[in-house]
């Protein structure tokens, strides 16, 4: 049987996150796994999150009307893909609504103790830290790349030109000697010699 880690990280669903702009303020949405799936919205200040078990990830899964756990985490996912993603702050909770329609998921969080908001804060700051620094390490080799492949297809180019030019070898095609008394226009046929009219002796 799949173990709920192995669900969850299959789904890719382990290090989501997405900003999303709601009324006018700004939250960092994100989630994380440890022996739970862990879901935190911030708005840099504050720190809102739920820890969700098996159970109460399937209790939302049959909320949400959605017949398995990989379409459940598949639409969850592709929410923090898209942006699909709604935030709204009700008294000390906050919703994260994901998707819309009857089959829209709906998840509140609880304000974070300060223990658990330090923890939080730090491990996703480090993360997009590290997100931002693969990104600009990989941006790097592929613009490399893309320059090497300009260099040799242009070195490539170049040869080809050059290789239209005249042969030069150590056996170049010669030219044929004309002999003499052959017809320019048919080379295999002698010249005809010019009529001179009927001579008299």
């Amino acid at each position: 049987m799949t173990s709920f880690k192995s669900l969850i990280s299959d789904a890719k669903c382990t290090e989501l996150h997405r900003v999303v702009e709601s009324e006018g303020d700004k939250f960092l949405c994100f989630t994380r796994f440890t022996s739970n799936w862990i879901l935190c919205v911030t708005d840099g200040l504050a720190l809102w999150k739920v820890d969700l078990d098996e159970e109460e990830t399937d209790a939302l899964r049959d909320l949400a009307g959605i017949n398995t756990m990989d379409a459940f985490l598949t639409r969850f996912r592709n929410g923090f893909h898209t942006g699909d993603l709604d935030v709204a702050i009700v008294g000390n909770k906050v919703t994260v609504t994901v998707g819309k329609g009857s089959s829209k998921v709906s998840v509140d969080l609880y304000e974070a103790k300060a223990a658990e908001k330090k923890s939080e804060m730090q491990n996703v700051l480090f993360r997009l830290a590290e997100s931002s620094t693969k990104l600009a390490t990989d941006l790097d080799k592929a613009n490399h790349t893309i320059d090497t492949l300009k260099a040799q297809k242009g070195t490539g180019q170049a040869q080809a030109f050059m290789d239209l030019g005249p042969k030069k070898g150590p056996n170049p095609a010669k030219a044929k000697p004309t002999k003499v008394g052959m017809s320019v226009l048919n080379p295999t046929s002698k010249k005809r010699k010019a009529a001179h009219g009927v001579v008299f002796d």
